[in-house]
């Protein structure tokens, strides 16, 4: 396959020493060899920089930037920021990927004139996923409303490891500093200046389920939560106006996060008081958006304030 174009693979690292020879061996492996490889260490204390600047002197497109510990998607920025590459991919550096995976991302985004590509993935505990195996996926192409409805419904995944974006659409859009949540955040900004993506449905990017990642921390949902109503309330109200379309999908995930927040088991009364104070400033847009089914408004603010009734539904469906 003839190799026009530049890819910048960008990977945050904070001591992952275990984890990262796997990951970058991955990354050496692609088939596709047009790379850029930008390796961020956010001030690792264990031995992920040492690992960093060996694997930069074997492999000639590799890229190492050292800071202070700032937080992964401080590291993406950072990353982000130097990028030459005409498409940009995001790997964290415990994960690891099928040996086609940037080909396999690469063709489907410059065959389909898409703005982003994607492909699935699959979590695991092991080093052990076969990244050799000769793998067919079914492409599908995908508008940009429908892009933006998948992310909203779970359909497509929040984070950002799984996918290839054009560098001229991420070009102004960098992480904003949430706790949590920041891929679910830079999605819905990416997502909604897309034009078109493609997702080939085949699992090629394999998610490994790290004991101490944030994801298994006791407290996640606790942090989780106030990040996402904080979000999506700042991107709906800095919603560009030619995407005043896509102001019920905010409205609707900030409605619902703000009831399981609310009076979820990580409520505070900080928590209550911010949720009160987004709801009183957009209660007029929820209940005048035509498109937001009526039953489902309703029944959320009657939710939102009934305490009793939201916890007794949501330890009924294991939520709470």
């Amino acid at each position: 396959m003839k190799e026009y174009e530049l890819v910048s693979i960008i990977i945050p690292i904070y001591n992952i020493e275990g984890y990262l020879p796997n990951c970058l061996n991955s990354i050496g492996r692609q088939t596709y060899s047009n790379l850029e490889i930008i390796l961020v260490d956010d001030g690792s204390t264990d031995r992920s920089r040492e690992i960093c600047d060996k694997y930069a002197l074997s492999d000639s497109r590799t890229i190492v930037l050292h800071q202070k510990n700032l937080g992964i998607w401080a590291a993406r920025n950072s990353g982000q920021r130097i990028a030459r590459g005409q498409y940009v991919m995001f790997v964290d550096g415990d994960d690891y990927m099928h040996a086609d995976t940037i080909k396999t991302l690469y063709q489907a985004i410059t065959q389909n004139k898409a703005d982003i590509a994607v492909v699935d993935f699959k979590q695991t505990e092991t080093f052990n996923e076969d990244i050799y195996s000769e793998i067919v996926g079914r492409e599908e192409n995908i508008t940009q409303k429908e892009l933006v409805k998948r992310l909203f419904k779970g359909k497509v995944a929040r984070q950002v490891w799984n996918k290839l974006y054009r560098k001229s659409l991420i070009e102004n859009i960098y992480a904003h500093d949430y706790p949590r949540t920041q891929g679910y955040d830079y999605n819905i900004r990416a997502f909604m200046m897309a034009h078109s993506a493609v997702v080939v449905h085949c699992k090629m990017y394999f998610w490994v389920q790290r004991p101490t990642s944030f994801i298994h921390q006791a407290n996640f949902w606790e942090l989780a939560y106030p990040c996402m109503v904080k979000l999506l309330y700042n991107n709906y109200k800095h919603l560009p106006k030619d995407k005043a379309c896509y102001s019920h999908f905010l409205l609707c995930a900030l409605y619902r996060k703000m009831v399981f927040w609310k009076y979820g088991r990580w409520s505070s009364e900080e928590g209550i008081e911010l949720c009160s104070q987004y709801e009183k400033l957009t209660r007029k847009a929820y209940w005048l958006n035509w498109r937001i089914n009526p039953l489902e408004k309703i029944g959320v603010i009657i939710l939102l304030h009934n305490p009793r009734l939201t916890r007794w539904l949501m330890k009924v469906t294991k939520n709470y």
